[in-house]
């Protein structure tokens, strides 16, 4: 175990005159909030992220700190994304911070075979899949949920007082390739829709309020209060998304992986690996108290730090067995507000800025960084 005796650096986005949406960095949010709540030190290349429009940036860069003074230097995949060159330097032979790439890309960008890759030393994947293989300095990341999020669902009613539907709020509906989005609309949502009605509604309408207009913007166009509201009203709700690929194909950035993802979306085509499965709704939904819908994690390979349990957090559809998971609501309409309860209460105390924070800490080895602040955080949840 190391101990951490300087700061965290943060490397955020530093492009100038682009929409702030286009910058947006949702997991360093999620690990400076919580890093704030442990009394952890961090700074940063730029100012990023302000919680309301009237509060200082949350990530502030001070230039008497430099990355040589920190223990940790944080990237996001921003910087390949729009093909930024990594600082100088940056892999230096007497550094004594540690490197960590959040790899947050949708595509098939996996960087195995890109040599600055093999430098770090941990890349954090979003969408991480047990039955591929990244690289040995993979591992699985959330999205997780931010205070933005968490404020919108603190209070939520309770299930009893929701009305009883299955709420669809894919921003992208009528555009959507999601392979997963296809299959799950024609095979899935017509059987659950003979127990649980299904609405359709997607929020578009931009925000006039001053603070969240200000988050819709930061956000790139993903706050919405009325959703939050509907969510909130729902009992349920889908996060299907992602790409079956071809399960022989182990390496998700190999010309075979990317074709056979093409294939498979084009012919309607599923297999037992899903990329690209992680979104904010899932989260979101969870946080919210509905009855999460998405595919049997186990069985699709999704991988998280910690996993949720099919039945007890969430629903996991198996689509070689849709009949099933039906019949199993219908026979016990009680077990949605169980799920629902235990859902939201596991995606707070697993997901929510001070854990994912500490789960950081502990994946990158600091775990005795976990002091009086995480162990007093940690003893809050079990009373």
């Amino acid at each position: 175990m190391r101990q951490l005796q300087a700061p965290i650096y943060f490397y955020c986005d530093p492009r100038e005159g682009v929409p702030e949406g286009d910058k947006l960095q949702h997991c360093l949010i999620c690990l400076a909030e919580g890093f704030r709540e442990l009394g952890i030190p961090f700074f940063s290349n730029t100012n990023y992220w302000q919680e309301s429009p009237e509060q200082e940036y949350l990530i502030r860069h001070n230039p008497n700190i430099n990355p040589d003074d920190c223990s940790v230097v944080i990237f996001t995949n921003n910087w390949y994304t729009v093909n930024l060159p990594l600082p100088k330097n940056l892999f230096h032979p007497n550094r004594k911070y540690l490197t960590v790439y959040i790899d947050g890309e949708d595509g098939d960008r996996t960087y195995i075979d890109r040599p600055e890759f093999r430098q770090f030393d941990f890349i954090l994947r979003n969408h991480y899949n047990k039955h591929l293989h990244y690289g040995k300095n993979f591992y699985p990341w959330p999205f997780g949920l931010t205070y933005r999020i968490l404020q919108e669902l603190d209070k939520v009613p309770n299930f009893q007082d929701r009305d009883r539907h299955l709420l669809i709020n894919y921003r992208h509906w009528a555009t959507n390739t999601h392979s997963v989005r296809q299959i799950t609309g024609s095979q899935v949502i017509p059987s659950l829709e003979k127990i649980l009605p299904v609405h359709h509604y997607v929020d578009n309408e931009k925000p006039t309020d001053t603070y969240h207009h200000h988050h819709w913007k930061q956000s790139g166009g993903r706050h919405y209060p009325n959703y939050y509201k509907r969510l909130k009203d729902s009992a349920a709700c889908a996060a299907f998304g992602g790409f079956f690929v071809p399960s022989w194909f182990k390496n998700p950035g190999s010309f075979g992986s990317r074709f056979g993802k093409r294939v498979f979306t084009k012919l309607k085509l599923k297999s037992n690996t899903v990329v690209q499965w992680d979104s904010w709704r899932l989260w979101e939904s969870l946080a919210a108290g509905c009855v999460t819908f998405h595919l049997d994690f186990e069985k699709y390979g999704f991988s998280l730090p910690t996993m949720p349990k099919n039945w007890q957090h969430y629903i996991g559809i198996d689509l070689d067995n849709i009949q099933e998971s039906v019949d199993r609501i219908a026979a016990q309409p009680e077990i949605l507000e169980e799920i629902a309860t235990a859902g939201r209460r596991w995606a707070l105390e697993n997901y929510s800025p001070v854990p994912i924070a500490i789960a950081f800490l502990q994946t990158i080895g600091y775990s005795d960084l976990l002091s009086e602040s995480a162990s007093s955080y940690q003893q809050s949840l079990g009373n």
